[in-house]
């Protein structure tokens, strides 16, 4: 795990002055779906996909990400880095408790997302864990005894077909 120091050099800045809207024209959405085909690709390429300078590309890519509309993220498969029992977690969370238990398991190092829902359940996290043994453990030692926890419902996951999301369409 990264030190706390390491991980706010990684965090983007904090997005701009919500009262000042961003405009996303054409070009923007060209930049945005090149980016999401390859979050890698350079200046050169996106000026390409654009029609812009690389120094045009350069700066509207900063004023996106200042204004929190363009945010990059990496999405490693948990089996290469060992962690070979991917599961999600379905909850259902006493309302009172719904943000300290959403908290709790957010800072879990297990935990890679959490969030809240609507419907028969109201809490959703995704868990990484070495391996069968280690996912028992954590759900007995580590989740159960959180306080407003009614339900839960574990579903391992069999096998990821897809993890990105698509590439953004008109």
């Amino acid at each position: 795990m990264l030190s706390e120091d390491q991980a706010a050099r990684l965090r983007p800045p904090s997005p701009g002055d919500a009262a000042q809207p961003v405009e996303v024209g054409d070009a923007d959405r060209a930049l945005l779906a090149a980016l999401a085909v390859d979050g890698r690709a350079g200046h050169a390429e996106l000026a390409r996909a654009t029609g812009w300078s690389e120094s045009t590309v350069r700066r509207r890519a900063e004023a996106l990400r200042g204004a929190g509309v363009l945010q990059y993220q990496v999405d490693i498969e948990p089996a290469r880095l060992g962690f070979h029992a991917e599961a999600r977690l379905w909850t259902s969370v006493r309302p009172s408790a719904l943000q300290d238990v959403a908290t709790a398991m957010a800072a879990h190092p297990e935990v890679s997302f959490v969030a809240l829902t609507t419907g028969p359940t109201n809490l959703v996290a995704v868990v990484n864990c070495r391996d069968t043994e280690d996912l028992a453990r954590y759900l007995t030692e580590r989740v159960a005894p959180l306080d407003g926890i009614a339900t839960m419902e574990t579903a391992p996951v069999i096998r990821t077909v897809k993890r990105a999301g698509p590439p953004l369409r008109r």
